[in-house]
């Protein structure tokens, strides 16, 4: 099978745990055979610059793990840009620095730097932070420098922490709608992000509902990660992930090679090899 993970974090992340040596080894443990490591850059307020982020010393780890891992592993270089519509201007200049093969796009904050994890779902209120959120994740897609978007309803993760369950394409059609179209008319992609398996939600981000209309609409670009922000994450879900897309209707997961998708055939992720069947 050639299994890959396109959403994975490193120490090199503000809460990633471990180094890229343990996470490549994890990935060819688990029968990984490409990754894109996808460290935050994550401007706000106090730090629009996001000095954290340093993009020069992610490629040097990319570049010695590429010789250590020579045929075990493909590791493309990558970033997730967390609200770049918020931060335009250093969100550009980061993607113009580096030779990224992946930008993975994310909302995790509103303005004013309020993280989604930070609200209050069980308050009565709810159906205005929604649109807030449809909102603010629209003007995002609409930035448009990016390659995938990433957990298209991250507050789903959020949510269901605190007990409540959110379904925005049954709440939310119109809206929901509006931003997949501008994905596909931008000519973009989204993800699907398995992490939601592991946690209180059970569910990916997205899940059926919005991956379907995604592929209904004409969405062609689809990616599968795990968001691990540890090694022992790497992997986990993928399997799941994939079989949602072929369910929406995917014959193909794309990956990334200089900012540029190319398509590999699900029935050939999917294959065993004559060494795994024997």
């Amino acid at each position: 099978m050639y299994l890959v993970d396109y959403h994975i974090h490193t120490n090199r992340s503000m809460d990633g745990r471990d180094a890229l040596d343990e996470v490549c080894m994890a990935a060819v443990k688990n029968g990984i055979k490409e990754i894109a490591v996808t460290d935050h850059f994550e401007p706000i307020k106090k730090d629009p610059e996001y000095k954290e982020y340093d993009g020069k010393a992610c490629f040097s780890d990319i570049l010695k793990a590429r010789k250590k891992f020579e045929g075990l592993l493909t590791i493309k270089f990558g970033v997730e840009l967390g609200h770049p519509h918020l931060y335009p201007k250093q969100s550009e200049k980061i993607i113009s620095q580096y030779p990224y093969d992946f930008v993975l796009a994310s909302g995790h904050k509103m303005p004013g730097d309020m993280d989604f994890s930070q609200v209050d779902y069980t308050d009565s209120s709810l159906d205005k932070f929604f649109r807030l959120y449809l909102s603010n994740l629209k003007e995002l897609v609409l930035w448009g420098k990016y390659d995938c978007i990433g957990h298209f309803d991250l507050i789903k993760r959020y949510a269901a922490l605190q007990g409540v369950s959110i379904d925005l394409m049954l709440c939310f059609p119109e809206e929901v709608i509006e931003i997949l179209k501008i994905i596909i008319e931008l000519g973009k992609g989204i993800e699907i992000n398995t992490s939601g398996l592991r946690q209180k939600s059970g569910a990916c981000l997205p899940d059926y509902d919005i991956v379907k209309k995604y592929k209904d609409l004409g969405g062609t670009i689809i990616t599968v990660g795990s968001d691990a922000h540890k090694a022992s994450y790497v992997g986990e879900g993928i399997l799941e992930g994939i079989q949602l897309a072929e369910a929406a209707g995917f014959k193909c997961l794309a990956v990334y090679d200089k900012r540029k998708p190319y398509y590999i055939p699900i029935e050939k992720i999917k294959r065993k090899n004559t060494k795994e069947t024997a």
